[in-house]
């Protein structure tokens, strides 16, 4: 009786879910239009429909979201939902080079997808570094029932905020001049695509008593933001979609590509309006400049209070309840408990920047910096048969490491740079195992407990390191690389070709996505090159790092 009664509770429960799902479908123009976002500096960048920036998006656990992306750029573009774990639509993943061609200009492709995950995730360009130009936007994923109450919820999108495209920076970054390369820049502070003086644009207003639910997502193509209230307390309930217990903190920061959710209780009077900071720490690479860029906007509980905020005296502060203390996430503990993985495969990667023989500096794992192939690998995985188990038919420079289907994976990241990099993986989380420094003091060393916190975005800090594990069930093409995007673009990312056998047999490849690539003069078919099989005799090996440097 018990039983049938229990599967009888299923299957109304399942009714419920398939008739509460529905369709998502929005019809998007990608395409070029000005904003001033600091209330001073305009420049051209990329919305949707002519707007910018792109509206924010919300979907159920059970819809389907459909994206028709239309592209008007001059240039190629993609969209890649950050945090999706894309199973069974691996070509919807858009990672340029891995997963599609890209979308030639005047040309169009369909995004469509399962919403099975809830919670913070963000849809961005995977095309260089396009998206610094302004196409991204917050994704929330909403449960069927919440795991907290609260009473009401903001989504703040933080980023660190530059008025230069994407090209010019990058064509700085990899110059072969030191004097252009080290040239300083810094950037600005926008807070849901809004900054500058004028405090009014990024006003948050409180009713005394309620509680928040504030989303914050880190957009940026680099810097690390801290983000915290004055005299209120952060309780994080959530990182990068998975949701945790409880941790209360004075603030948090936020690596390029990650997430979290606080619950913010408001004071119980409008006696104070109080500060929030959205501060930047600029970490890019080695000799370009690094600096604390505070950031203050207001917490208003009535127009006319004072405000209470931080004294600044030179470059410190005082009287702040914020804090720089590093947010250690390895000691969250999630809601969903699951046991780690095993170690089946055992990934050492070294994480270095170097001049390099070309006389540009670039960010590698283990000395191998990547480059894109001119076939995407989940092309090559398709079309090359058992050849496709081979790292070597997917190009050197795209790293490709091979996994087998439902192997357990520890990927062990030795951070030897002096500046931090968060590392994304796609289709997967990480299980968080191990964090400890370099040199190896026990004392730094920290282990998980019970069940490890999971994220898709982790923070190796300098000299330092990080063990984390997940399994190899999800067949497809992922790649893992430093979310600091113009390190991507320096080379600082890898290739998992996961299942390639599973690929073959269970991927129908979009006939979309193949026009796209004839459009682009791509070969739809081989190697990375787009010939047959092994034959990879004109595959550049290099560069390599240069001694001393």
């Amino acid at each position: 009786m018990l039983l049938r009664l229990a599967c009888y509770c299923y299957v109304v429960l399942s009714a419920i879910l398939l008739a509460a799902a529905k369709p998502v479908v929005l019809d998007w123009d990608l395409m070029y239009t000005s904003a001033k976002p600091d209330g001073k500096n305009e420049r051209r960048v990329i919305g949707v429909n002519g707007q910018w920036p792109p509206p924010v998006i919300y979907v159920d656990v059970g819809d389907t979201l459909t994206i028709n992306a239309n592209n008007k750029l001059d240039e190629p573009t993609s969209l890649h939902t950050h945090g999706f774990f894309q199973n069974g639509t691996n070509y919807y993943d858009g990672a340029v080079g891995a997963t599609e061609c890209g979308i030639p200009p005047n040309g169009s492709y369909t995004y469509r997808m399962n919403v099975t995950q809830s919670g913070t995730y963000w849809i961005h360009s995977h095309y260089q570094a396009q998206y610094v130009d302004g196409l991204r936007t917050p994704l929330i994923s909403r449960p069927a029932a919440e795991h907290y109450k609260y009473d009401e919820e903001v989504v703040l999108m933080l980023e660190a905020w530059y008025n230069r495209n994407s090209h010019d920076i990058n064509d700085q970054l990899l110059s072969t001049s030191e004097a252009i390369r080290l040239k300083s820049f810094l950037p600005t502070t926008l807070v849901n695509s809004r900054g500058g003086s004028n405090v009014n644009v990024t006003k948050l207003s409180f009713t005394p008593g309620k509680k928040y639910r504030l989303r914050l997502l880190n957009v940026s193509g680099t810097g690390m933001i801290r983000f915290g209230i004055e005299n209120h307390m952060l309780d994080v309930i959530e990182l990068d979609g998975v949701d945790s217990e409880i941790k209360t903190v004075p603030s948090i920061q936020l690596s390029a590509g990650q997430r979290a959710s606080v619950l913010v209780t408001a004071k119980d009077n409008v006696d104070y309006n109080y500060a929030y900071h959205a501060d930047i720490y600029t970490d890019m690479q080695a000799g370009v400049e690094r600096a604390e860029l505070p950031y203050t906007g207001v917490v208003e509980y009535a127009p006319n209070a004072p405000l209470i905020a931080p004294t600044v005296v030179g470059h410190n502060k005082i009287n702040t309840t914020m804090t720089w203390d590093f947010f250690d996430d390895i000691d969250m503990v999630p809601i969903d408990k699951r046991p780690s993985p095993g170690v089946n495969k055992w990934l050492p990667l070294e994480v270095r920047t170097a001049i390099y023989d070309d006389r540009k500096e670039h960010m590698a794992f283990n000395n191998r910096t990547y480059s894109p192939p001119l076939v995407p690998s989940l092309i090559t995985a398709h079309t090359t048969g058992y050849q496709g188990w081979f790292p070597d038919v997917y190009g050197y420079k795209t790293y490709p490491v091979i996994l087998d289907h439902l192997e357990d994976v520890e990927v062990a990241i030795f951070n030897m740079d002096t500046n931090s990099h968060p590392f994304h993986i796609h289709g997967h989380n990480f299980f968080i195992i191990v964090r400890g420094t370099v040199d190896k003091n026990p004392k730094n060393r920290k282990e998980a407990v019970g069940f490890p916190m999971r994220r898709d975005t982790i923070t190796v800090p300098p000299l330092s390191y990080a063990l984390v594990r997940f399994k190899a069930d999800n067949p497809g093409i992922w790649m893992m690389h430093c979310h600091m995007q113009f390190h991507n673009e320096q080379g600082l990312a890898l290739t998992f070709i996961e299942a390639p056998f599973q690929i073959i047999n269970d991927t129908k490849l979009p006939d979309q996505m193949l026009k796209n690539c004839q459009a682009l003069g791509i070969p739809t078919s081989g190697n990375s090159m787009g010939l047959k099989g092994l034959d990879l005799a004109n595959d550049a090996r290099g560069p390599y790092p240069l001694a001393g440097f």
